[in-house]
């Protein structure tokens, strides 16, 4: 039975007028009426929706097959996600890690500020920059997932776009390998700033000294950046996998954004009370602090649940 004539036969079955199957498929009566006359063939997207819709397998579409389930009985599912859908879906996480990583260079690049300018002034335009980084984290908390449908359920691509993606994906990894490598790099150089500032009882002030914060904060942008690209990519090419690991990741992160927002701000906490007040052992005390809050936050929202 050739496919013009299995989706007539299903769609009768179903009780669906050209218009209604239409409506369901998303497309005009026009190009239904041609698939059934032969005189053309739907895209990827739309067989998929078929498959789901008349709850038979892919290639008992696509096959002279008589068992509408395929040999193993078993229909196809998942979400269809397109070349296009891929890439905007890639592009849209890009863009929430730039502005994530962002707010939090923001936060660790601000203590430099206070370093040199200790007066009032200074120490008010430090919060004021501070808060703009946190700001920053906040709203990204909040902003609605565009994507949620995608990332949740199983993906079915187009076998010659998953394959060259997985190649291009590949060569991807050593890029992103390079800048975390440039972060860890950098983090352990500027260790040795310390050993070349003055002994003057001044190095608070060192111009030296200062560029530890923004070197860190410049690390840690190319953290982010990378994980999240390495993570989306992985999110596509080991899909099925992937969701297996992460299968209880929206309940356990449906509060994570505080931990976003918290421990970047006890970062600068802590690393201001160091170098600017010379506070470093009682300053770690805002880390348990910091834990403390966090998991208290999260319990009490997760029993409002």
């Amino acid at each position: 039975m050739e496919f013009y004539q299995k989706l007539k036969k299903m769609r009768a079955q179903k009780g669906w007028s050209q218009e209604e199957f239409a409506e369901k498929l998303q497309v005009s009566r026009q190009a239904v009426s041609k698939w059934e006359n032969g005189q053309g063939f739907p895209e990827t997207e739309k067989l998929v929706k078929m498959s789901r819709l008349f709850q038979v397998s892919l290639d008992y579409l696509l096959k002279d097959e008589d068992h509408p389930h395929g040999e193993q009985g078993t229909i196809e599912e998942g979400y269809y996600a397109s070349q296009e859908a891929v890439e905007a879906y890639l592009l849209n996480k890009k863009q929430k890690a730039q502005k994530i990583a962002l707010g939090v260079a923001i936060l660790i690049a601000s203590i430099t500020l206070p370093m040199y300018v200790q007066e009032a002034f200074g120490y008010v335009l430090f919060m004021m920059i501070v808060a703009v980084g946190v700001a920053i984290l906040v709203w990204q908390g909040f902003t609605v997932n565009e994507y949620k449908e995608l990332e949740t359920q199983p993906l079915v691509f187009d076998e010659s776009f998953i394959q060259t993606f997985r190649q291009k994906s590949w060569t991807n990894r050593k890029r992103y390998g390079l800048l975390i490598v440039t972060g860890i790099v950098i983090i352990i150089v500027s260790l040795a700033i310390p050993f070349l500032t003055d002994n003057t009882g001044n190095a608070g002030r060192d111009p030296l000294l200062a560029l530890m914060p923004i070197i860190w904060a410049l690390a840690v942008y190319l953290f982010i950046i990378a994980g999240s690209a390495m993570e989306g990519e992985r999110f596509i090419t080991n899909n099925e996998d992937y969701l297996k690991e992460n299968e209880k990741y929206e309940e356990s992160s449906k509060h994570a954004w505080i931990h976003g927002v918290i421990w970047p701000l006890t970062i600068v906490v802590f690393l201001a009370i160091g170098f600017i007040w010379d506070a470093w052992h009682p300053g770690w005390l805002v880390f348990p602090t910091a834990a403390v809050f966090t998991t208290a936050y999260t319990a009490w929202k997760g029993s409002k649940d």
